[in-house]
């Protein structure tokens, strides 16, 4: 495979699909959820775990 060919591929290109699946429709909350509410969530549960054991210890 030469440069053109896998320029033509790289767009449509998903890790997570497989051919069965057909073509993916997420509703917008879905996308708010996995790209923002998510990741936010996770950053918020480790602040509290640092506050928390930082609280523990002094």
């Amino acid at each position: 495979m030469n440069y053109i060919e896998s320029k033509d591929i790289a767009p449509t290109f998903q890790s997570n699909s497989r051919a069965e699946d057909g073509l993916l429709c997420r509703s917008r909350w879905n996308s708010l959820c996995e790209g923002v509410l998510i990741p936010l969530a996770s950053l918020f549960a480790v602040f509290l775990f640092m506050l928390g054991v930082m609280l523990i210890t002094t």
